[in-house]
Parts: C-alpha cells; sequence; structure tokens
C-alpha cells in the first residue's frame, strides 16, 4: 500500500510539475518556436561548474559591472534554471512577435536584474509591467513567469491602401523632383486620412500606451548667394591690359554678358539646392511622424498579446500534432517551425509579384534538436514533405555508395571526405516533376501547359538510362593532406621618383593534396573527350594517366580510368600507385560504415590538420600555436543523411568528443577558454 501511495504522489508531482511548464501559455498558433531544457544541460553541468568556469565567470563579471551589482551565481537571476525557457513567432499578415517565456525562482531578484531608471514598473495584482524606451518592447511577469514580446507592423500590411486609410499610416517616399514631390498623392493627407481615427484603440485598452516619439525635424540655415557681387570683385582683381578704346568696349560687354549668365546660372543652382533642402526636411518629418504612428499601433498589439497570454485561456501549442511528434526528452535544445510552406507565404507579401510564386510548396515543418552525452554532441534535424515529393525522393536516394572506393580511404592521414550517392537515372526521371512542382506556382499556373511541354521535351531529348550509365551517381572527395608549391606572381615595386617597376616574385601557397572518383560504366564519352583534348594539347598522356595542360593553374591536375571508376587527382604518385595496385590506404570501420550507409556523408578529422598550415597563413607563431591547440583538442566531426521515414526527410551534424572530458557540454567550454586565450 505504502508503495502505490508513493507511486500515486510521484505521478501527481510529475503532472503538476508538467503542468506548470511554460509551454501551455504558447497560443497554438505560432510559428516558431525554440526550447532551452534547463533540466537538461545542468545534468550535464552543475550550477557551481557553470559559474566557475571561463564563460560562467565572464557572465557573472559583466553582469555585475554593467548593473553595478554584485553576482556571485546565476542563480542570483532569479531565473529557475531546472525548467525550460522559450521563444515563439507569431505572423500574421500585420504585424510580426518576438516573444520570450521564462521562467521565474525568485521574482525580487530578477526585478533587480532587469529594472533601470528609464524604465517605470506598473503593477496590477502580482503582474508588473515595464515598457522597454524603443516603446515596441514589453516586458511583463509575475511570481512563476516573466514574459518579453516585440513586435513590428509588416510593410506590406500597409502598402494595402484600405488597411493605411484605417490606420492613417502611409508609405513616405522622398522624390528628388519638385513637382512630383508636391503632388497631392505624394505629400498631402488627403481628407480620407485626415478624417481616419485610429479605429484599433477602440477595443484596446490604451491606458498605459506610450504617446508617438517627438517627429526628427532638421535645422537648416539658407544663406543668400550673389555670385555677380563675387565674379565682379574677383574681375575687378585682375590686371589691367592696354588696349584701343573701341576695342576695350567690345570685351567689356562680352564679359558683362559672360558674367551676367554665370551669376544667374549659380543662383539658379542656389536656389535649386536650398529648395531641395528644405523638401528633404518636409521628408523627415513627415517619416518622422508615419514611424511614430507604426510604432504607436505596434504597442496597441503588443499590449493586447501580453495581457492575452497572461489574462486569458486559449489553446496552446500542445495541441499541435506535428510539434508534438517533434519532442525528444533527452534533447537539450529544440527548434521547431510549423511549415516551410506558410512560413514562405507568410513573407511573400513583401517581395510584391515574386511573392506569389509557392517556391517551397510541399515542404512542411522542420525541426533541430541539440543532444549532448559523455562521447559527443549532435544536431538533428528533419523536414517534413508532402507525399508525391517523399516518393520522388526515396526514388532519387535509392542508391549506396561504389564499395571499391573505400579501398582508397585511408582513416589515418585524410584531413576529411565527402561522399554522396544518387541514382541519376531515377533524378532524371523525377526531375520535371520536381520543376513543374516548384516553379509551376511561381508562374502563377498560367503556363502549365507550356511547362508540362517542357518536361516532356527534357524526358525525350535526353536517355536517362544511357546517361546514367556514364554518370551512375555516386562520388567520394577526399583530402589526404597538404601540399605546397612555389607559385610566380607578378608584383610592381616603386623608386624614390614612385616611377612603377613590373617584377615577378615567387611565393609558397598551400594546396590540397586530393582524390576525387566517380562511377561509369560507359566510357565511350570519355574516351573521346580524352582524344579531343589529346589532339588540341589540352591533355597529355603517360600510359594511361593523363594530365590537363593548364599553365595558369596553381596545381598539376591528373586523370585516369579504371575498374568503372574515373579518378581525378593532383598527385602523381598516388595516381601511379592506383594504377599499378599498390596505393595503400586502410579505412576504420567507423570511418566505412558512414560511407557505405548513407547518401550523404562528411568527415572532417581536425587532429590530422594540426602542424600542417604554415604559420604565416594563420596569423603568424603564436596565432598558430593556438589554432594547432585547439585543433589537437577537437574529436571528428561527422555530418551524414538518414534514410526517408514516412515522409521525413533528415540529416545529423556530430562532434566526438577526446578522452579526458567529462561530457560534450565541458568539453565545449574547454574549447571555448581555450580560444579566447
Amino acid at each position: 500500500m505504502k508503495k502505490i501511495l508513493i507511486a500515486i504522489s510521484l505521478l501527481l508531482l510529475t503532472k503538476l510539475n508538467y503542468a506548470q511548464d511554460l509551454v501551455k501559455k504558447i497560443p497554438a498558433n505560432a510559428f516558431t518556436v525554440a526550447t532551452i531544457k534547463g533540466d537538461n544541460v545542468f545534468k550535464l553541468m552543475f550550477v557551481k561548474d557553470f559559474n566557475e568556469s571561463f564563460l560562467g565567470k565572464k557572465l557573472l563579471q559583466e553582469t555585475s559591472k554593467s548593473l553595478d551589482k554584485t553576482f556571485n551565481s546565476i542563480e542570483d537571476f532569479g531565473i529557475n534554471l531546472e525548467k525550460n525557457m522559450y521563444y515563439f513567432n507569431q505572423l500574421n499578415d500585420s504585424i510580426t512577435y518576438n516573444c520570450f517565456l521564462i521562467p521565474i525562482r525568485d521574482a525580487t531578484k530578477l526585478e533587480s536584474l532587469i529594472n533601470n531608471k528609464e524604465s517605470k514598473i506598473t503593477k496590477s495584482g502580482d503582474i508588473r509591467t515595464m515598457i522597454l524606451p524603443d516603446s515596441t518592447s514589453i516586458i511583463k511577469w509575475n511570481n512563476n513567469m516573466l514574459y518579453y514580446v516585440s513586435g513590428s507592423v509588416r510593410s506590406s500590411f500597409l502598402a494595402d491602401s484600405v488597411n493605411s486609410a484605417r490606420y492613417g499610416i502611409k508609405e513616405i517616399r522622398y522624390q528628388n523632383n519638385y513637382d512630383a514631390y508636391n503632388d497631392s498623392t505624394v505629400v498631402a493627407v488627403d481628407s480620407t486620412y485626415a478624417a481616419t481615427t485610429i479605429e484599433m484603440y477602440e477595443d484596446v485598452d490604451t491606458t498605459n500606451a506610450p504617446p508617438p516619439p517627438v517627429p526628427y525635424k532638421k535645422t537648416v540655415k539658407q544663406k543668400k548667394v550673389n555670385k555677380t557681387k563675387v565674379a565682379t570683385k574677383k574681375s575687378s582683381k585682375k590686371k589691367k591690359t592696354a588696349v584701343k578704346p573701341k576695342k576695350a568696349k567690345v570685351i567689356e560687354e562680352v564679359l558683362n554678358e559672360q558674367m551676367t549668365e554665370e551669376a544667374y546660372a549659380t543662383d539658379t543652382t542656389a536656389v535649386e539646392a536650398v529648395d531641395a533642402d528644405g523638401r528633404y526636411d518636409d521628408y523627415q518629418k513627415e517619416r518622422a511622424e508615419q514611424d511614430a504612428k507604426k510604432k504607436q499601433l505596434a504597442f496597441i498589439w503588443i499590449t493586447a498579446q501580453a495581457d492575452k497570454i497572461f489574462n486569458t485561456n486559449y489553446e496552446s501549442i500542445e495541441s499541435n500534432k506535428s510539434y508534438k511528434a517533434s519532442l525528444d526528452d533527452k534533447a537539450i535544445a529544440e527548434v521547431w517551425v510549423s511549415s516551410l510552406q506558410d512560413a514562405y507565404n507568410s513573407i511573400a507579401p513583401e517581395f510584391g509579384t515574386y511573392g506569389k510564386a509557392g517556391i517551397m510548396k510541399g515542404y512542411g515543418s522542420l525541426t533541430a534538436k541539440l543532444f549532448m552525452d559523455k562521447t559527443s554532441f549532435r544536431i538533428s534535424t528533419g523536414l517534413e514533405l508532402a507525399k508525391e515529393q517523399a516518393d520522388s525522393y526515396k526514388k532519387i536516394m535509392d542508391r549506396k555508395l561504389n564499395k571499391k572506393f573505400l579501398k582508397y580511404v585511408d582513416s589515418e592521414k585524410a584531413i576529411g571526405f565527402m561522399g554522396y550517392s544518387i541514382d541519376t537515372k531515377a533524378y532524371l526521371e523525377e526531375f520535371p516533376k520536381l520543376l513543374k512542382q516548384t516553379y509551376g506556382s511561381f508562374l502563377g499556373g498560367k503556363m502549365d501547359e507550356e511547362i508540362e511541354l517542357g518536361s516532356d521535351l527534357f524526358s525525350l531529348l535526353l536517355d536517362e538510362e544511357a546517361v546514367s550509365k556514364v554518370i551512375k551517381g555516386d562520388a567520394l572527395f577526399v583530402i589526404n593532406g597538404l601540399n605546397y608549391k612555389d607559385v610566380t606572381y607578378t608584383s610592381y615595386e616603386y623608386d624614390d621618383d614612385y616611377n612603377r617597376k613590373e617584377v615577378t616574385k615567387t611565393k609558397k601557397e598551400t594546396l590540397p593534396d586530393f582524390l576525387f572518383m566517380f562511377s561509369s560504366e560507359d566510357n565511350r564519352l570519355m574516351n573521346k573527350l580524352i582524344k579531343y583534348g589529346m589532339k588540341k594539347n589540352y591533355v597529355s598522356a603517360n600510359n594511361n594517366i593523363y594530365k590537363i595542360e593548364e599553365k595558369k593553374s596553381p596545381i598539376d591536375i591528373y586523370f585516369m580510368i579504371k575498374d568503372g571508376i574515373v579518378f581525378f587527382g593532383n598527385s602523381l604518385t598516388e595516381m601511379q600507385g592506383i594504377s599499378n595496385n599498390t596505393y595503400n590506404a586502410s579505412i576504420s570501420k567507423t570511418h566505412k560504415n558512414l560511407l557505405a550507409k548513407n547518401n550523404f556523408s562528411f568527415l572532417f578529422n581536425a587532429k590530422n590538420l594540426v602542424g600542417k598550415v604554415p604559420n604565416e597563413e594563420i596569423g603568424g607563431e603564436e596565432t598558430a600555436k593556438k589554432f594547432n591547440e585547439t585543433l589537437g583538442k577537437m574529436g571528428n566531426i561527422y555530418m551524414k543523411s538518414n534514410p526517408i521515414k514516412g515522409n521525413v526527410v533528415s540529416a545529423d551534424i556530430s562532434a566526438e568528443i577526446p578522452n579526458g572530458h567529462e561530457n560534450a557540454l565541458k568539453y565545449l567550454f574547454s574549447l571555448i577558454e581555450n580560444a579566447s586565450k
């Protein structure tokens, strides 16, 4: 019985903690939600450890200094570090909200952190409100949570004449042309605007609304310009020359005429400059007034939104199945975007005509999660696809990397590699369908027939089967090291008289030692290209190894065809080893699985780069030392794609934790500290 009571108590406690989670305050129509899971974070690093870390000490020191108070622990900030913190974004056609929800443990400590002389705090029951100086942001909190919201009115909303007339806000544009500027449609506030009252205020309490900012006003000092007098003074200072009376009179008339024309032109320019300056003043004043109205409107809306969060019951994001499916208890941070298609549709009006295109059609929710444990940290991403798109990508990705590639990967010396594999035939067959899906709506549906004809023509001209034999769709790029080569270049030197002299100099360049390979069953086209290149002296041959003859290239590039693989590389020794079967390489089991089991994979082995980059290329000896020390403490970094599950395509980025570190978070902090020294 006692055990049952304990179990029930624990269950109730769990539900109580869950009920207190601030996720319930996030509206169901939130567009983006980001979460930091404090409990999972501080399981990896205790608060005491954080305070004593380099980053923790820096945070506490800077906060103490800026607020002129002493903070000994991040717990002094008053935040409940064991609960989840949230950021969420809401979009609609009129305004964008950016919001933060932070759990509070001690409201008094928090108030000492956010309070300042420029802002006043108002109270209503246990709810406190602080309006930030820009009047487009509000902080609202009680004893359990803090809520920050900022908002900006969308320009596309006010570009609609109906909306702009309703709210009395218009778009002001500066016109250089005086007549255009004085046009009543550009400058004057027409009767519709003049008669408009701010209707949106009717349903919203504006007691705490600040007055609009004082419009910017520029003072311009105008000076009267009389260039005729100046010109006359200058002419009187000229040396007099003896001339005949008649001739002198003619010269005087010509000079007077010229000076009159110059003075008129100068006076006209001066008047135009003064007028332009005055028009710019009016433009600045009018624009400041409209911006003040936009801020006032944004403030009204964010005030109503903040009140809703604290005082209203509404459907939360927990009711969204896609959001709930994205959650992972083991993640320490998560980001969820409701729909890339909806994201594009929401910002599309900002693009005008182009915004009507459904470029993101078929792309659903996007997720990203951060995991940290004792061996690695990992970022996992996922993207929902429409069924038709998912089916196409499943066909395209139905191929594995050529296993013959693996015997040319040496895990001991490789700095990095990248491999990918797709089915070329499937890609060419699905490409017209994907093209129509993406760009059909971009053209407004007016060219569906033309796109379909183009797709049919594309399929007719290309023999997918033949192309897929020439380029099967799998490839591997390996960087085995770095080479150094003396490269000549032209520079210039100057003597004592600044005469330029062309000189030829030599410098060392660091170049990658690479090997690239792709599968090909049909080499007829490649052989024709080789024959043509040799005829034109673009290619030279050494048995079955060919060299691309390009004098301007900083590296020598060789290629060959063997065992159904086309090889490219810049090391003749490696190419000869492949040719005569003496190439020595040993791939690790981890790297073998990474390449063989995924359509896309990437590796960076930081330790194999240590000491191989010249000091002068990374800022000198001291900088190079820090750089190499950081590389030496890094583990391997990986990227890989995952098989499509259902209609979700996903990929992972991960980094190994070297021996001697307790977990990924503490390892990351040590890297930050090392890099900052």
